[in-house]
C-alpha cells in the first residue's frame, strides 16, 4: 500500500478496510459523506461523517458501511 489510500463506499454498501501491515497505525479521515465504522472485536458502530477522524492499528478488523456516499483517506500514521 502506498502512504495514502482514497476508500469509495456507496450507500448500503459496506467495505472492510484494508489492514497490509499489522506494525502500522493507520489514520482514517472522512472527507465526503456519511455513514458508521465498526470495530469488529466491539459491537458498537460509530458515526463517521465528513471531517471526522480516527487512529487504528493494523491489526484491527474495521469495516465502513455508508448512510450515503463517502470517500475516505486510509494512510499510514506511523510505523512502529
Amino acid at each position: 500500500m502506498s502512504d495514502s489510500q482514497l476508500i469509495n463506499v456507496w450507500q448500503g454498501e459496506r467495505k472492510l478496510i484494508p489492514n497490509n501491515n499489522e506494525s502500522c497505525l493507520y489514520q482514517l479521515r472522512c472527507l465526503t459523506g456519511v455513514g458508521y465504522i465498526r470495530n469488529m472485536s466491539i459491537s458498537n458502530r460509530i458515526h463517521f461523517a465528513r471531517g471526522d477522524s480516527m487512529i487504528i492499528t493494523g491489526s484491527e478488523i474495521i469495516t465502513l458501511s455508508g448512510k450515503e456516499k463517502m470517500t475516505v483517506e486510509l494512510k499510514i500514521f506511523e510505523e512502529r
